[in-house]
């Protein structure tokens, strides 16, 4: 059981650094100095369900975590409207370049549902661990989609870097939550559109092992992490000393404690400039980024 109590109390001593690095990082950010920031098309975040959501930008749109359809009794699945938007490949689902995975697991990711789509929607590619990648081979429609699928095979720790149909992908192995090697997890670094945006997976809970990576530099625009990021220490330097996000979407929200996170969070907001968490039913997030005249574009 979460115990909010306790860790809101180890949270105290962290306040005045917390404060100071998120006025620091509010004096600039990736753009902050181009001309061509007033121009930049805004980044758009769907959720879709547990982690899986749409992150798009101008004609650039990647689809993370959202091909699974088998609820299970503490995450919610897509619901049947949104999954058959995306199996159809209707708005806001159309015209997606890039399907990432993070790991097989059935909340993030289902392999038959995924050759599925990658039948149906002839347009995007898939990038995924080579262990998702090997159930997808079991698949009757394998052959048909093999060419658009890129397996990524790293060790923990590594780093793979691919440039797909207009997206800079970077993705970084880490262990699966429970110190697990199998199934891979990878975090994973998007760059589309001039934005940077951040989704973790499911990894360990020790944040300060990621600082490594160095994904926060230049930081990061969207960051997409585990709802207890912000009310952890650990973690919540990682995000604040590290990954400096601008905007950070809080998912993997069991369903018994949708209810009572809000108030929670509540609590952490004001050390972040956008913390918000993703709830089922919520609109898609609009994100500008502000030109050095301070005008949002």
């Amino acid at each position: 059981m979460i115990k909010w109590s306790k860790i809101l109390r180890c949270l105290g001593a962290l306040a005045m650094s917390m404060i100071l690095a998120s006025c620091l990082s509010g004096q600039g950010g990736p753009g902050a100095d181009s001309g061509h920031a007033a121009r930049r098309a805004p980044l758009a975040l769907t959720y879709v369900a547990n982690e899986g959501v749409l992150v798009s930008s101008g004609s650039s749109k990647v689809l993370i975590d959202a091909l699974f359809d088998k609820p299970t009794p503490e995450y919610r699945a897509p619901s049947p409207d949104v999954l058959a938007e995306i199996m159809k490949g209707e708005a806001p689902f159309d015209r997606v370049d890039v399907v990432v995975v993070t790991h097989n697991h059935p909340d993030h990711f289902d392999a038959p549902l995924a050759v599925r789509y990658m039948a149906t929607v002839p347009g995007p590619l898939l990038v995924a661990p080579a262990d998702a990648v090997a159930e997808m081979q079991k698949q009757a429609d394998w052959a048909r989609i093999e060419p658009r699928v890129v397996p990524l095979e790293i060790a923990v720790g590594e780093t793979a870097k691919r440039d797909l149909k207009g997206v800079r992908l970077t993705a970084f192995r880490t262990l699966h939550s429970g110190d697990r090697e199998s199934p891979m997890n990878l975090m994973y670094l998007l760059e589309l559109n001039g934005w940077r945006a951040f989704h973790e997976g499911d990894p360990t809970g020790r944040c300060n092992a990621f600082g490594g990576f160095g994904v926060g530099s230049p930081p990061i625009d969207v960051a997409l992490v585990h709802f207890w990021y912000p009310l952890e220490p650990n973690c919540a330097r990682f995000l604040q000393q590290d990954l400096k996000p601008d905007h950070i979407a809080l998912m993997h929200l069991p369903i018994r404690l949708e209810g009572d996170a809000p108030s929670k969070i509540d609590k952490v907001k004001t050390y972040y400039k956008d913390l918000f968490l993703l709830l089922p039913g919520m609109g898609t997030k609009v994100f500008q980024r502000e030109d050095p005249t301070g005008k949002s574009s």
